[in-house]
């Protein structure tokens, strides 16, 4: 099935999203921390920014939930267009390779780093006053320790040393799973949406709320897309639920939201409540994209089609970009230059870095990755098809 380009797009904003959150952290960790943290910018402009809508355009976590609810939607746009069970059996076996080969090849690039001294984080966490980057890649490298992560225990165990990252694709793997099973048992019922309504009461305060969702919108979308349209020829909704949609994306989630114009959100009864809005802000914005042109030709802008095709190679090495050269070049602007200058000149000159190496790993990893997937499933499923 052909990739529907604006959403690609969308997951490659998405990612560099994360790029620039984890910069922030590592640079600025203030504008996401709030005032305890080191400041860098003038008195009072990082504290009194870690508390507006402005963290919308630097929160990860909301772009990683922008993630799931795409999940849910691609995994199961196929299976409600054409309401064939291969479909759902062709994705869950090659899922597991598609997503371990490059999660593999990050881990290794990390451990081949690590054992030549090359991340220079630590120093550079201490000079940027972030103990948040300082306290990465601590541990002494071990081989066997980093193929066994790498093939299971990033995807069953949560471990994710050497490549912090990693810490979604647990996430990723299994909402994935969670999406092919409600698809085999109850994919093609009528009253399905008594079990959308169960998953959604029992994953409500998860991250797994977002591929419920977004696999809801994409069954939507399939077979009552003129219930979609209907709010679609009142333009001050369709703005609305994209304002609302950005300002659940903005909710804090490195601070406490006590103090902050976000503080009637914090409600007592909710656990976890920035994976929440922002899961809901995420699923808005997928909604006001479906349905605007305008939005849908926005992400469909060359470079953010390019960022999209590269998104899962970017996501998988930024940080240890970060962590080495970003951190390297730092700490050899810092003493002879404002922090302002060096911090910057640091993320712009590690800017061609990352699409470059991420660009090879898409074409080399990456891609290699969704042929071997394919191959296996043609081996084991149509062996006798010649």
């Amino acid at each position: 099935m052909r990739k529907i380009d604006y959403l690609n797009g969308l997951r490659g904003v998405a990612a560099f999203e994360v790029v620039f959150h984890h910069f922030i952290l590592a640079f600025y960790p203030a504008l996401f921390f709030g005032g305890t943290w080191t400041n860098h910018l003038p008195a009072g402009t990082e504290d009194l920014a870690s508390k507006s809508v402005f963290t919308v355009l630097w929160d990860g976590n909301f772009a990683v939930c922008i993630f799931f609810v795409l999940s849910g939607f691609v995994l199961s746009h196929k299976f409600f267009l054409k309401k064939e069970h291969e479909i759902v059996t062709a994705s869950a076996v090659k899922r597991y390779f598609r997503l371990a080969l490059p999660v593999a090849f990050s881990i290794l690039a990390a451990f081949i780093l690590m054992k030549l001294s090359l991340f220079y984080n630590q120093q550079a966490g201490v000079a940027a006053g972030s103990g948040w980057l300082s306290s990465f890649w601590t541990f002494q490298p071990d081989f066997q320790e980093s193929l066994r992560q790498a093939f299971y225990g990033t995807f069953f165990l949560d471990t994710f040393q050497y490549n912090v990252v990693l810490w979604t694709i647990a996430h990723e793997f299994m909402g994935s799973f969670l999406i092919y099973a409600f698809l085999a048992i109850v994919g093609k019922a009528k009253n399905r949406h008594f079990a959308y309504i169960a998953l959604i009461i029992v994953f409500w305060q998860t991250y797994y709320l977002a591929f419920v969702l977004g696999m809801f919108l994409s069954d939507v979308i399939a077979h009552e897309r003129t219930l979609v349209r209907k709010y679609d020829k009142t333009r001050l909704i369709r703005t609305g639920l994209l304002l609302l949609g950005l300002f659940l994306g903005s909710f804090p989630v490195g601070r406490d939201p006590h103090g902050t114009m976000y503080a009637f959100m914090a409600l007592p009864w909710l656990t976890d409540p920035g994976t929440l809005y922002h899961t809901l802000g995420a699923f808005f914005l997928m909604v006001v994209l479906l349905e605007s042109r305008r939005m849908q030709k926005l992400f469909s802008f060359r470079y953010f089609l390019f960022l999209g095709e590269i998104s899962f190679a970017m996501y998988l090495l930024h940080f240890i970009i970060l962590g080495s050269f970003t951190s390297f070049v730092f700490l050899q602007l810092s003493p002879i230059m404002p922090y302002q200058y060096a911090a910057g000149l640091s993320f712009v000159a590690s800017l061609p870095i990352i699409f470059l190496t991420s660009y090879l790993v898409y074409k080399y990893v990456d891609s290699n990755a969704v042929k071997f997937s394919h191959t296996l499933y043609e081996k084991l499923f149509h062996h006798d098809s010649a």
